[in-house]
This record gives C-alpha cells, sequence and structure tokens, in this order.
C-alpha cells in the first residue's frame, strides 16, 4: 500500500468478489469524459469504519472492473467510477452535508512541495438545502442512509508546468508505486461528512487502480534508424524497425589485429508491446574478417539488455524552477538468442561476410505501462542496449 500523511486512511476493509450490481451507463454528454463501462464485469469492494462516539459509520463500496482489480478497485481512463455510500448514526440531525471527492497526486517525498495534485473531482451528495434527509434512508437496512455516486475518469488532464505558461494536455497517468523508487502517482477516493459544529467532521479514504486505455502496452524508447525493413512469414508480412551501429575491436588469436563490423539491431514494429508477452529481436552482423565475425556473432557473445528509466523531480513539482531531476534506471529483461544462421558470403567484391540471429525479450507482466504527465510527474521509458563479450 502507498504512504499517505492523512489520518483518513482506516484499516479496516472488507472485499467482496463477483457481484455485477450496478445497471449499465450509456454516454454522458460531456467536453472532456465519454463514458466506458460496456458490459464488462465488476468487482465489488467495500471499506468501512464503524460507528462510535467519536462520529457515525461510514461504508464505502466501490465497483472495480473485475479484469484489472486485484488488491484496489481499478479503471482505466475514461471510466466511470460508481457505488454508494452508507453511513450509520448516533443522530442524523448532526449531518449537515455528505461529499466524494477523486484526486489523482504525484508524490516524491513526504513534504508537501513533493505533492501535486492534477486530478480533482467533485460531487456533493447531499446537504442540509438540497431536501430531507429521510429521503436518503437505506431499505436495506444495513445502514442508516444511503446514497449512490458516480465520478467519470477523463482520458486526459491539462496542467500547467510553470507559472506564466500555457497548459498542456497529458494522459492519465498510471497508477504507480515500486519498492525502491520515491515517485508514486497515487488515486484516492474520498468520503467527507460535514457535522454541525459542535461534532467534529469525520474523512474516510481509500486507493483506487487507475490504468491507461489499455494497461497491457508498453512502448519502447528504442530509437531506430530512419532504415526498416519488412521480413515475410508465413502469416503475412513482418515489419521491423533497424538500428545500424558500427563496432571496433582487436583479435588477438594468432596474430593481434585490428577488425571493424556493421551491426543491424531490429526491433518488431510497431514499437508497443503487450505485458507479458515477448519481443522479437534480429541482429545482423557484418564483416570482412570471417574469423572475427564467428566469434562475435556466438549467442553467447552478443547480450541485449531492455533498460527501464523513471524520471521525476524530487522536490517542488508543481511549476519549481529550481526542482532536480532524478533517475532509476534498472535492467528489466535480456535476450534470449534461438537460434543462429550461420555466416555466408554476402558481397564477393568486397569479400564480406554476414551473420544473423535471431532473439527474444521475455516481458515481465508486472511492468509499468510508459507514462509521463508535464515536468512534475513519472516517466517511464523503455529501451534498448548491447554489449558485446569475448
Amino acid at each position: 500500500m502507498l504512504d499517505s500523511s492523512s489520518s483518513a486512511y482506516l484499516p479496516d476493509f472488507e472485499v467482496f468478489e463477483g457481484e455485477p450490481e450496478l445497471p449499465l451507463y450509456t454516454r454522458r454528454p460531456s467536453a472532456g469524459c465519454s463514458t466506458v463501462l460496456v458490459g464488462r464485469q465488476q468487482r465489488k469492494f467495500r471499506y468501512s469504519v464503524e460507528k462510535s462516539l467519536a462520529g457515525p459509520g461510514i461504508s464505502l463500496t466501490v465497483h472495480g472492473d473485475s479484469k484489472i482489480s486485484n488488491e484496489l478497485p481499478s479503471f482505466m481512463a475514461g471510466d466511470r467510477v460508481a457505488g454508494v455510500i452508507q453511513i450509520s448514526v448516533n443522530n442524523g440531525e448532526d449531518i449537515r452535508a455528505v461529499h466524494i471527492s477523486l484526486r489523482g497526486r504525484v508524490l516524491t517525498g513526504r513534504t508537501s512541495d513533493a505533492v501535486c495534485t492534477f486530478l480533482d473531482l467533485q460531487e456533493t451528495l447531499w446537504t442540509e438545502g438540497s431536501g430531507s434527509l429521510e429521503a436518503n434512508v437505506d431499505s436495506t437496512n444495513e445502514s442508516d442512509y444511503i446514497w449512490p455516486y458516480s465520478l467519470v475518469l477523463p482520458k486526459d488532464v491539462a496542467i500547467s508546468q510553470v507559472d506564466g505558461e500555457k497548459e498542456q494536455v497529458f494522459a492519465l497517468p498510471h497508477t504507480f508505486t515500486e519498492p525502491g523508487v520515491p515517485a508514486r502517482v497515487q488515486y484516492e477516493l474520498e468520503v467527507f461528512l460535514k457535522q454541525t459544529k459542535w461534532k467534529r467532521n469525520r474523512r474516510f479514504a481509500t486507493e483506487i487502480g487507475c490504468f491507461q486505455s489499455n494497461p497491457n502496452r508498453i512502448r519502447s524508447g528504442y530509437i531506430p534508424s530512419t532504415s526498416s525493413f519488412q521480413c515475410a512469414e508465413a502469416d503475412g508480412v513482418t515489419r521491423w524497425k533497424a538500428l545500424d551501429f558500427g563496432l571496433t575491436g582487436i583479435i588477438s588469436q594468432f596474430h593481434s589485429r585490428t577488425v571493424h563490423f556493421s551491426c543491424t539491431l531490429s526491433l518488431k514494429d510497431p514499437l508497443c508491446y503487450t505485458r507479458g508477452s515477448y519481443i522479437p529481436l534480429l541482429l545482423k552482423i557484418r564483416s570482412q574478417d570471417r574469423q572475427a565475425l564467428e566469434l562475435i556473432s556466438s549467442p553467447d557473445a552478443a547480450i541485449v539488455q531492455l533498460n527501464r528509466r523513471i524520471n521525476y523531480k524530487d522536490v517542488q513539482m508543481c511549476g519549481g524552477k529550481s526542482s532536480r531531476w532524478s533517475s532509476v534506471v534498472e535492467t528489466v529483461g535480456v535476450v534470449t538468442w534461438k537460434s543462429h544462421e550461420g555466416t555466408l558470403l554476402e558481397e564477393p567484391v568486397l569479400a564480406e561476410y554476414s551473420s544473423t540471429i535471431i532473439g527474444k525479450v521475455k516481458l515481465k507482466r508486472d511492468l509499468a505501462p510508459s507514462s509521463v504527465i508535464a515536468n512534475m510527474a513519472i516517466e517511464v521509458s523503455y529501451s534498448t542496449s548491447i554489449t558485446f563479450v569475448s
């Protein structure tokens, strides 16, 4: 679970699975949002705090998307976050208003300078002036009063990076938290119960997960050259993005000599892949020195890694020009070479030989999708690196 400085977080909660009780929703006219619940199965989460002398009991029910909800009720950008709030009171006359809010925040520390709210959705469910409290009596007898709620997650948000600059639009960032990375993206659903001035107001909050439109896709930060080619397969045509680079080394066997290699590393295009799947790669090496080529084109000699970089600001994220960027880089996958085409004479006039090896990188299922939001958030990018050993 993510850290929280608010006392609103309460540890007791229950989770109930597989109860698709809420009706489906149709599109609601909106300039910035669109509805998305179209027959997807839902999973019911229920969080509660018991009634006591200190205040009313509150129960918050959230219906998450069953396909992506594990520990938290989770949604995709554009989804409707809906459920019910149930309240049990000692005296209904103490209640003055019931509100619910959904906030998205980037956190990189424990101080206020290290927190920035990029999303703040609020809905007032009831106030004294909106009607009788008795109109919201809970007919299920599970509590005294009940209110349904519905908040729509936008697909993007507009943020001003620095004072005076125009707002920029960013896709709603993916929920992110990992050990060893101080920066995180957190979404919080909060109930606020306002009472009379003689009674203490009560807040109750829980986290929810938010995913991009396709939570299983990651985009590689691999920057190819302008060259690209196609490789015919049995089921059609596979397109590849190719990166050309040169390599120079010294062969010490028999007699020392300098050798030059021309290399092409190719990844399957488009450079967007599904978590839990594989990234296919081709590595073609060319040289006029056949012996050197045979040594370096061995699957044991070429090490290709998939790296991930996370960039974030340490403090003063909302417009602080003196903010310092930090990065966390780690290797999240290594290529497994599965075949080797051997060497062949490609250009008789130049006496150039070539060798091609084919491999793949396994993508972990829990990799965070690439995401960036202004200059204050987390940027997750993926790239490839290659090392030759002899």
